[in-house]
């Protein structure tokens, strides 16, 4: 998959998922993003960032809130289509990604990325996780409230 062109050195310019094994909640997933930062030079990270994945959306949302009573906050908060993301920085200034999943199944998630919307902007758009946690205190359905623009 190509996303469409950005000057931002963090945004890839190719993306490639391979999918081991996919029975929500266990799911088992590499992906190779092609970056401008990333690879030889003095700019270079190497790693772009590690994903790990909790069971639910709802206890991801959860781990938020345990990370902010912590007195750590995400620096960037996605819903990336396939899934919701919430990104940290770790003392060393690597970045965590912490997701969930938005669907139930390999079918529903593969419809959703065979859509032009996901095609034409798979970064998906950012979060307010405190937009989020307020609509669950108030009676709403997290799963509907992620795709809330």
């Amino acid at each position: 998959m190509t996303p469409p062109y950005s000057d931002d050195p963090d945004e890839p310019t190719r993306i490639c998922f391979f999918d081991f094994y996919f029975d929500p909640p266990y799911t088992e997933r590499i992906a190779v993003f092609e970056c401008k930062d990333v690879g030889d030079g003095p700019t270079s990270r190497g790693l772009h960032h590690f994903q790990l994945r909790t069971p639910t959306i709802e206890a991801l949302l959860e781990l938020y809130r345990t990370l902010k009573d912590s007195g750590h906050l995400p620096v960037d908060v996605s819903n990336h289509g396939p899934g919701t993301s919430f990104y940290y920085r770790d003392p060393d200034g690597n970045k965590l990604e912490l997701s969930s999943l938005n669907f139930s199944s390999r079918e529903r998630m593969r419809e959703f990325m065979a859509t032009d919307e996901f095609k034409s902007n798979p970064n998906g758009f950012p979060l307010d996780p405190e937009r989020l946690a307020a609509g669950v205190r108030a009676g709403g359905n997290l799963s509907e409230l992620i795709w809330e623009r």
